[in-house]
This record gives structure tokens, sequence and C-alpha cells, in this order.
């Protein structure tokens, strides 16, 4: 009885892990892309400033 409780927490706690692995993966990508998108902003602005 005890073993059929701790291996059925064990699921539920990896369960919890994998969405949070998932939720950390898809916040990291996200987050990835919108510094990609804040790196590249500048360098064109700048580089519009000085073709004028």
């Amino acid at each position: 009885m005890e073993v059929g409780r701790v291996s059925g927490s064990f699921i539920l706690k990896s369960a919890q892990q994998e969405e949070a692995l998932h939720c950390i993966w898809y916040t990291l990508r996200r987050w990835r892309l919108i510094s990609r998108q804040i790196v590249l902003f500048p360098t064109m602005a700048c580089s519009s400033i000085n073709r004028r």
C-alpha cells in the first residue's frame, strides 16, 4: 500500500517537473527572440542614422 502511494506521488512529481521544464523552455525561447529583437533594433536605428 505504501509503495503504491510513493510511486503515485513520484509520477505526479515527474509530470509537474515536465510541465515546469516545458514552461521554462518556452519562456527562455520567447525571451531569446525578444532579446534578439532588442539587439537588432538599436543596430538598425544606428545604421539608419548613419546613412543620413
